[in-house]
């Protein structure tokens, strides 16, 4: 309730009086304002940087509602600008030190505006409206160091619409400079001064029965279910909306469908079929936008086709090699060539100079483990220190010696030997082919084509050892059922001719010997 005069009859009511009871009235209304907190900055004054063009002015939005500590209430119905280049009292606000900054606040107080002017009794003009107005206010703080210049205080009487910051030379004030932590905004009543009744909540236990405790309590449960630290929806509460693959309604069972068609190995689905894969440039293959599933089968064709390739696989110039012993060279085609040159070289230093040979024993001179060359170096010093000694045994005829009778042979006379001329005819058996290979496990090989049928073939063999010929033949040995010899009769135009073959049936590598025999020229 307001104050209120009792006017009497007949009452000469003056100017004063008049005026006290309309101010008893609003007086109640600021009153009430108070009593109940209505204080700060209830809707607009929200400054941005000036538009279209920013400089040192604000501008501040509209319309504009606030009360005052004293319950007065301001109103601003249009937008403002405010020039923010000086303060209230027309003093410039601009930074003079190139290390320092200042503060400015702009505050809104209560004003009124005097309208409808009139002439009293007394021949004085008066105002007869006296509406509720604003002041917008600029004031600046000292300037200081960057960093650590102080703010303009608070006024009782002025309400705080924004800080400003203000830097030497600066021309333009920015939204990035208008700084809002000190408003003071409308706050119809503190938090803590409004109960609440929290018996029959099932989840939030503020510790105190009021707004605040209980928006604390909210913003602690909230900060846990957004971090994750408790109150967590479980995934099957969490909808999923069907999408590609995946049929699933729930985001628990999305990812197990998810999960297992991604591990399935079943023939024909796999997992890899379901995920994509963008195209992958190269030469000389390429692969094309596709899955995962289709690009490894069509890398794992051209693997097998490159290493089943018979021939054309790599170029042996782009098969590394490292350098070894005196090969220099980086691949393999290079390295091949240079051995090649190296061995068909007739340098000292090369040729049989790189090729390894082992010991030969024999008797009575023997060959030590070296090179070809150290080895035939040593044959052709042995040979020539023979040639130019006197060691012949007794295996041979001396010059000193003499021979028997010339005219007998192991004591038979000349008689009972042929003559000179005499040549066999045929009733004696010839010799018409010869050949001695080695032949490989299961190895079979035409030897030859005769024009005439052999009345006669035989074989033997040899074993090998060290890729050489053993001392003894077989002639009838233990492998000689496994050998193989045949003549096949072939004609052509008329003529027969005769090809002899020869097979090693044996698991082992013979030096084997085939002769062909005919009766007669």
């Amino acid at each position: 309730m307001a104050d209120r005069v009792d006017f009497y009859f007949r009452q000469r009511v003056t100017e004063a009086e008049l005026d006290l009871a309309c101010e008893l009235l609003e007086q109640a209304d600021r009153d009430l304002a108070a009593d109940i907190g209505i204080y700060g900055i209830v809707t607009g004054a929200v400054p941005t940087q000036h538009s279209p063009v920013p400089d040192l002015t604000v501008d501040l939005t509209s319309p504009t509602r606030a009360y005052d500590r004293l319950g007065q209430r301001i109103f601003v119905g249009t937008d403002q600008t405010v020039d923010c280049s000086v303060d209230l009292v027309g003093i410039p606000t601009a930074v003079s030190g190139p290390a320092n900054e200042r503060w400015l606040a702009i505050f809104l107080r209560f004003d009124r505006q005097l309208s409808d002017p009139r002439t009293d009794g007394n021949a004085q003009q008066v105002y007869f409206r006296r509406d509720e107005s604003f002041e917008l206010v600029v004031r600046q703080a000292p300037e200081g160091p960057v960093g650590s210049a102080v703010r303009v205080a608070l006024q009782q009487d002025e309400l705080l619409v924004c800080d400003i910051r203000l830097a030497h030379g600066q021309t333009q004030l920015l939204n990035a400079h208008i700084d809002l932590a000190r408003r003071q905004a409308f706050i119809f009543a503190e938090g803590d001064a409004v109960a609440v009744e929290a018996g029959t909540w099932s989840v939030l236990q503020p510790l105190l029965a009021t707004v605040q405790s209980s928006l604390d309590e909210v913003d602690a449960e909230l900060t846990d279910h957004f971090s994750g630290a408790a109150r967590r929806h479980p995934a099957s509460a969490i909808d999923f909306t069907p999408h590609a693959f995946l049929a699933a309604v729930t985001v628990q069972a999305a990812l197990v469908e998810l999960l297992d068609k991604l591990l399935t190995t079943a023939a024909g689905d796999p997992g890899a079929k379901r995920v994509g894969a963008d195209a992958a440039p190269g030469t000389p293959h390429a692969l094309g936008p596709g899955t995962v599933d289709s690009q490894l089968s069509q890398l794992l064709a051209w693997l097998n086709a490159h290493v089943g390739a018979i021939t054309g696989a790599h170029n042996a110039s782009a098969i590394a090699a490292l350098p070894h012993a005196h090969i220099t060279s980086t691949n393999v085609q290079a390295q091949l060539q240079e051995i090649v040159a190296d061995l068909e070289s007739t340098l000292p230093s090369l040729g049989t100079a790189q090729v390894g040979s082992g010991a030969i024993a024999g008797s009575p001179y023997t060959l030590a483990s070296g090179t070809a060359r150290s080895q035939l170096s040593s044959l052709l010093a042995s040979l020539n220190t023979h040639v130019g000694s006197g060691d012949h045994d007794t295996r041979y005829w001396r010059r000193t010696e003499t021979v028997n009778n010339a005219d007998t042979v192991d004591g038979q006379h000349a008689s009972a030997f042929a003559l000179a001329g005499h040549d066999h005819d045929a009733r004696y058996m010839r010799r018409t082919f010869l050949q001695s290979e080695i032949y490989d496990p299961g190895q079979s090989r035409l030897v030859t084509t005769l024009e005439d049928r052999p009345d006669l073939v035989t074989y033997s063999y040899n074993y090998l050892s060290s890729g050489l010929p053993q001392a003894t033949t077989y002639v009838r040995g233990s492998l000689s059922d496994q050998i193989r010899v045949w003549v096949t009769k072939v004609s052509s135009s008329g003529d027969k001719d005769y090809q002899v073959t020869v097979q090693n049936q044996s698991s082992t590598q013979l030096y084997i010997h085939v002769a062909a025999y005919r009766v007669g020229t």
